[in-house]
């Protein structure tokens, strides 16, 4: 599989994950940060020039497939962050524990609701899936620092300045890449959208993996990462 872009350790691909990943190597990287299409039929109209629709977002079925298909690739006993609330039990993974990441922003939502929604659930596991050589060499070992809440707060970025429907703040990934991994470990994002998880991990020493359907956000990640100096206000 040819990569999109590939330069300093950073590789994007474009494609359909459940495709892309069964060709990477086993037990390859070390964490796993995605925003995957939350089956909700999901389009913006709170903007000028509204996007389209998020290809998979009719179903969980294509989120739930590539989990499935990024786990071989993922080292035993390294940590995912899911964004959405999906049942993840058919996948050998520990029980989530939920996150909760503070847009510090009000949705619009229902207006008839007295309470707007100013939140989103990550999901965060660990990988359960054994591997006796890298038990036998003593890789078991999670990479975790001290521990925090469970409350990330962070803003979200207005909706008509940014370039894909669902981004997540460069500095929220960033704070999950330090509390899960180590400089030079590989992060992989199956749905990485136009790179705010590949971008992070730049800045924080790490390799990276993005996998993206839509070409047009493949695109802007490869833009993003040729730039000399980013932009990280900008984050999707």
């Amino acid at each position: 599989m040819r990569p999109y872009y590939e330069h300093a350790g950073i590789t994007i691909y474009h494609g359909d994950c459940r495709e892309i990943l069964p060709s990477l190597p086993k037990d390859s990287v070390d964490l796993l940060i995605t925003d995957p299409p939350y089956g909700v039929s999901f389009r913006s109209a709170w903007r000028q020039d509204t996007f389209a629709e998020i290809v998979g977002d009719d179903s969980q079925e294509m989120a739930l497939q590539g989990l499935g298909a990024a786990l071989p690739v993922l080292t035993y006993q390294r940590h995912l962050y899911i964004f959405g609330r999906f049942d993840l039990t058919s996948l050998p993974i520990s029980a989530p524990v939920e996150l909760i990441w503070d847009k510090q922003y009000l949705g619009m939502g229902d207006l008839q609701l007295p309470w707007g929604i100013q939140h989103e659930y990550i999901q965060f596991c660990v990988s359960l899936k054994r591997n006796r050589n890298r038990e036998a060499n003593g890789r078991r070992s999670l990479a975790a620092r001290l521990r925090k809440g469970s409350i990330l707060s962070f803003p979200r970025r207005d909706g008509n300045v940014t370039a894909h429907p669902t981004e997540k703040p460069v500095d929220l990934i960033r704070e999950l890449i330090e509390s899960s991994s180590r400089i030079g470990e590989c992060v992989l994002d199956c749905f990485c959208g136009s790179g705010s998880t590949i971008a992070a991990a730049k800045m924080e020493g790490r390799r990276a993996i993005g996998i993206e359907i839509e070409e047009k956000y493949c695109e802007i990640a490869a833009k993003r990462l040729c730039q000399e100096v980013f932009n990280f206000e900008v984050s999707i």
